[in-house]
């Protein structure tokens, strides 16, 4: 997939969105297509968190190593998992006033299963960057703004 980064601008501080970003078991509540979410480990100073995700075609378990320096960044690395080759990404915030700009950088490799075209796995891709990507932020910003 390649690197990809989107900004959002959150009516709320900093703190408020710090604490939805890392208050990883409520996920089912907000955040489109995750199932389940929960921490199940701490190694190396780093939170191991497992993720349920129905991704339309197919539902996915994960665990991404998570480190956090509150309450400015949150990146992660893929521990283990199926389908997913590779998930690095972060969270950067900076306050602006009494508002908070979101920096979310991801970078995803999705495992072509034999006997599935290429065309298949790219368009799984695609649907994660261009239309799941600004759901979740969304979805993020509702629920930091109060609204979700």
């Amino acid at each position: 997939m390649g690197a990809t980064t989107r900004e959002i601008r959150i009516e709320a501080p900093i703190e408020r969105v710090w604490g939805v970003i890392v208050d990883y078991e409520r996920y089912p509540e907000f955040v489109p297509g995750v199932r389940a979410c929960r921490v199940v480990g701490l190694a190396a100073g780093a939170r191991q968190v497992e993720y349920d995700v129905d991704l339309a075609i197919r539902r996915v378990r994960y665990v991404l190593s998570i480190r956090e320096e509150r309450p400015r960044r949150v990146e992660w690395s893929l521990w283990s998992g199926e389908l997913l080759t590779r998930s690095d990404g972060a969270w950067e915030l900076v306050e602006e006033g009494d508002a908070t700009l979101a920096r979310y950088t991801a970078d995803v490799e999705v495992a072509r299963p034999p006997l599935v075209p290429r065309f298949v796995v790219d368009r799984v891709v695609d649907e994660l960057t261009r239309v799941q990507l600004p759901r979740m932020l969304g979805a993020f910003k509702a629920r930091a703004e109060g609204a979700a």
